[in-house]
């Protein structure tokens, strides 16, 4: 079911858990987005917001005007502490934070610089497959050098959070 994040049609407190991944940077009125968020989470649930990284998506707008101007793409990008400051004064408590896929900025950094509709790059294409490989296997030591990696080139900033009772 597709939804408006920023006017969504089920009533207040009706979901234990949340995942908002990815979502926010691409809407209007993210503020709306978020409220809408912890409106219908209930008292005591949980929930996962993910948003790109700053750094990552800075570089990705900087050596890309396709990047950010493609239909359905970034409309803006999130400075360091702008998200949690925002969840937080949507009433939410975050309890931890991490920076995830780290091979994405790597795969994105080449679509930025080769083209972002050159999807058919050699470096592009085989890193998507071994992205695509990986997602369906689980590779333990890929696994590992990621969560390694992750800390420096994460690509999305994903929040954790419960709202009070």
């Amino acid at each position: 079911m597709a939804v408006d994040a920023q006017n969504m049609p089920f009533r207040d407190g009706v979901f234990d858990k949340i995942v908002c991944t990815e979502v926010l940077e691409h809407i209007p009125d993210d503020a709306a987005g978020i409220r809408e968020l912890v409106r219908v989470l209930k008292p005591g649930g949980l929930i996962a917001v993910s948003v790109p990284n700053f750094w990552p998506e800075i570089v990705f707008w900087t050596i890309s005007w396709g990047y950010w101007h493609s239909p359905g793409g970034h409309i803006r990008f999130y400075r360091p502490g702008e998200m949690e400051a925002a969840l937080t004064e949507s009433g939410l408590d975050i309890y931890a934070q991490r920076l995830r896929h780290a091979i994405q900025t790597t795969y994105w950094f080449f679509r930025c610089a080769f083209g972002i509709n050159n999807e058919n790059f050699i470096i592009t294409k085989n890193l998507q497959k071994l992205m695509q490989w990986q997602y369906r296997r689980r590779v333990r030591l890929l696994e590992n050098l990621e969560a390694f990696v992750n800390p420096v080139l994460g690509k999305d900033l994903v929040f954790y959070a419960r709202k009070p009772l």
